[in-house]
């Protein structure tokens, strides 16, 4: 019987994972369905990964997200690939890619994938852990009687009060018990205050509960911290990530492709789609809307020749999390370009992206099949 991943937990626990709390403990410690489910997953799909090292396993099982994710990438790509050929997984020396495929019949060497995952960027990544801080902090301060919260920040100058911010935000409560007219309701049927000292504005939401609703120790007040944002640049860093992979490996004449693990929740197809064809610039003269050929894919300037040709397509994953509410959303983007097409059977996908038109001096590309929203587990696409 193959080695597990993880075991069931010894202790039971329902409540969900604190802001700041590792994301292996969801499969760790968690024994809510959707956990045991997420264990069963990655158990059934490492059963099948090779291992002998045990390098896979501990970055299953590792507290550092970024080694965690990557693995969990690298799981579900092989696992994907595994129902159509034979895997040789970081096979030969040096400069290797992630899996080579062979034909299962002939054994015959066919392509080459790496897999590369992408998160969200560093400054932000630590706004939402001192966010993720906030809310840890406030949520052992504070129990769960008639209203959950939410905050987002205005002005961050220093880190507030925890003590003084929590006995505000529990007199706030108080006062909408009392009188829930006490704060106006937005068009959203929310009531809004603002928490404001001399080093932080913050805006709080108070959702009442629903009639019934379950209230218990493990229950937190703080549902969520203030979202990051600014100017998205998802897809700079994800040409910057693609360029560092697509260095020459020793492919032996065969197609390489290129899967991304996105786990940066700002990066969307049409951002990773920006990253490989360009962004989008406007010919004054004209008013025509043009590429600039900044892209991953495309030509290089006057030259007219075709770029990182060995690279034969990019796949994007997203929404992939074992036991998640949603299934991964798989879009498959083709180098109109790429010296050899990538075999059309190895993944399949719900988006394609890739040559429509092909003449003796142009190639137009575009959706082929445009890839939709979210899809809940259970439910199905059309491919």
């Amino acid at each position: 019987m193959p080695a597990l991943v993880f075991d069931e937990p010894a202790v039971a626990r329902t409540a969900q994972l604190a802001g700041t709390e590792p994301r292996v403990n969801w499969f760790l410690e968690l024994t809510r369905p959707e956990a045991v489910e997420g264990r069963r997953i990655v158990n059934d799909l490492y059963s099948r990964f090779p291992d002998d090292n045990g390098r896979m396993k501990a970055n299953l099982r590792s507290s550092d997200e970024k080694r965690l994710f990557t693995a969990l990438d690298e799981l579900l790509v092989h696992d994907l690939l595994l129902s159509g050929y034979r895997l040789d997984y970081e096979e030969g020396e040096g400069t290797r890619p992630d899996f080579r495929l062979y034909d299962q019949d002939d054994g015959s060497y066919v392509a080459a994938v790496e897999v590369v995952t992408l998160f969200l960027r560093n400054d932000w990544n630590a706004e939402e852990r001192r966010h993720a801080e906030l809310q840890d902090a406030l949520n052992a301060r504070l129990r769960l009687s008639t209203h959950s919260v939410m905050f987002e920040v205005r002005r961050w100058d220093a880190t507030p009060s925890v003590k003084h911010m929590a006995k505000w935000i529990g007199e706030t409560i108080d006062e909408l018990r009392s009188d829930p007219s006490v704060l106006p309701v937005d068009a959203f049927g929310i009531q809004k205050k603002v928490y404001s000292t001399r080093v932080v504005d913050i805006v709080v939401d108070f959702w009442p509960l629903i009639p019934g609703a379950v209230v218990g120790e493990s229950r937190n007040v703080v549902l969520g911290g203030a979202a990051v944002g600014g100017w998205v640049d998802s897809n700079l860093r994800l040409r910057e990530r693609l360029d560092e992979k697509a260095a020459k490996y020793d492919l032996r004449g065969k197609p390489l492709a290129i899967v991304v693990g996105v786990r940066d929740p700002m990066c969307d197809v049409g951002e990773v789609h920006q990253a490989l064809v360009g962004s989008e610039e406007v010919v004054v003269a004209t008013l025509e809307s043009r590429r600039k050929g900044d892209g991953f894919f495309g030509r290089w300037g006057d030259r007219r020749v075709a770029k990182r040709e060995h690279v034969s397509a990019v796949f994007s994953v997203h929404e992939w999390f074992p036991g998640g509410p949603y299934r991964p959303r798989i879009t498959r983007f083709d180098n109109p370009l790429a010296a050899a097409p990538f075999p059309t059977d190895a993944l399949s996908v719900d988006g394609h992206w890739g040559a429509t038109e092909r003449g003796p001096t142009h190639v137009r590309a575009d959706w082929l099949v445009r890839p939709g929203p979210p899809i809940p587990v259970g439910m199905t696409s059309d491919r």
